[in-house]
């Protein structure tokens, strides 16, 4: 029998799911961060798997884990140092579809403005029209789609916006061969020099030291007046200054934006998403991180989960390492 623990409500709340996928013998366990530093190293030092968002350099000891699984994609609050030898530690993807699906309906809602359209025609306004040969709208078909980033949501996104008819080019730190999708692919140096083609810009790379800001006042500069912004990857990666200036002086001409700079807490559960009122801008449209919050994603990720877990018990590769386990004599160099 293995122990895995599900640590805090995000994990903890899909035990019964997991118990359901696993087809090896694990017992289950969920633990609430409130709950204290004496319950968590206590159930640390029998853990084989930990399935966390976060792990940071003050956790307990844990000398069985062989397994930080975490039930997200993005691992910036997971410090490789603090990972115990002989432990990998693996993310989970499965959100591609869902991301992508939110991209496309940005675009198409950003020309289209159904919502917008429905509530005027409920108040009796027929503007919009071609009963009252009123204003037209836009299509995608011949826009250029610019990619910051080539993984899986990036990939995926360019597959649907193909199928618009949409030019789509790319910058990527990785280059990606049969990319049929995508028109031009460069390195993240020329995006300097895709952003003045972009009529729509995604977002869809990790945050990282380099990544971090990476589109701020200079690079705003650049763009189209008429570009529109969709950020599905993480808030950081915008100058979150830059963007509400360029955005409130129509330095460019709006943005999609699901993920942000501040999220709520316990003791602050309606927080601001963001110091600036980005609220207040007519030009964004703001949604709460829930682009890949689907009901097929939960199912999916949570199969993966369990089918590493069940890896683990066989002794097979596991999937999805992000960091490899090291030796003791490794853990012991310094950085």
């Amino acid at each position: 029998m293995f122990n895995v623990l599900l640590l805090n409500a995000y994990s903890a709340n899909h035990a019964e799911r997991l118990r359901r996928l696993l087809s090896t013998q694990w017992q289950v366990a969920t633990l609430e961060a409130t709950e204290g530093e004496g319950p968590f190293a206590k159930a640390l030092l029998v853990a084989d798997a930990v399935i966390t968002t976060r792990y940071g350099l003050n956790m307990p000891q844990a000398p069985r884990l062989k397994l930080i699984q975490s039930p997200v994609a993005g691992h910036d609050r997971v410090f490789a140092e603090a990972i115990p030898p002989g432990c990998t530690f693996c993310n989970v993807h499965e959100h591609e579809i869902a991301v992508s699906e939110y991209v496309i309906l940005a675009m198409l809602e950003w020309n289209v403005r159904m919502a917008r359209l429905d509530a005027s025609f409920r108040a009796g306004d027929w503007t919009g029209g071609v009963a009252v040969a009123g204003h037209t709208h836009g299509e995608l078909a011949g826009k250029t789609l610019g990619l910051i980033g080539l993984g899986r949501i990036g990939r995926a996104v360019a597959r649907r916006a193909k199928a618009f008819d949409m030019q789509v080019v790319a910058v990527t730190r990785t280059p990606r061969s049969n990319m049929d999708h995508v028109d031009h692919q460069g390195s993240m140096q020329e995006l300097d020099t895709m952003l003045p083609r972009c009529d729509f810009l995604v977002v869809t790379c990790p945050l990282s030291e380099e990544t971090r800001g990476m589109i701020d006042a200079r690079r705003l500069a650049l763009c189209r007046p008429h570009l529109v912004i969709i950020n599905v990857a993480r808030a950081a990666i915008l100058d979150e200054e830059a963007l509400y200036i360029a955005l409130r002086d129509r330095i460019v001409a709006g943005a999609v934006l699901d993920v942000w700079y501040t999220y709520p807490t316990p003791a602050e559960p309606s927080a601001r998403p963001s110091r600036f009122p980005f609220r207040e801008l007519a030009n964004v449209i703001m949604t709460t991180h829930c682009s890949a919050w689907t009901d097929g994603l939960i199912e999916r990720r949570w199969r993966f989960i369990a089918s590493n877990l069940d890896r683990l018990a066989r002794g097979e590769p596991l999937q999805n390492i992000v960091f490899a386990a090291r030796s003791p004599a490794q853990a012991e160099m310094p950085t």
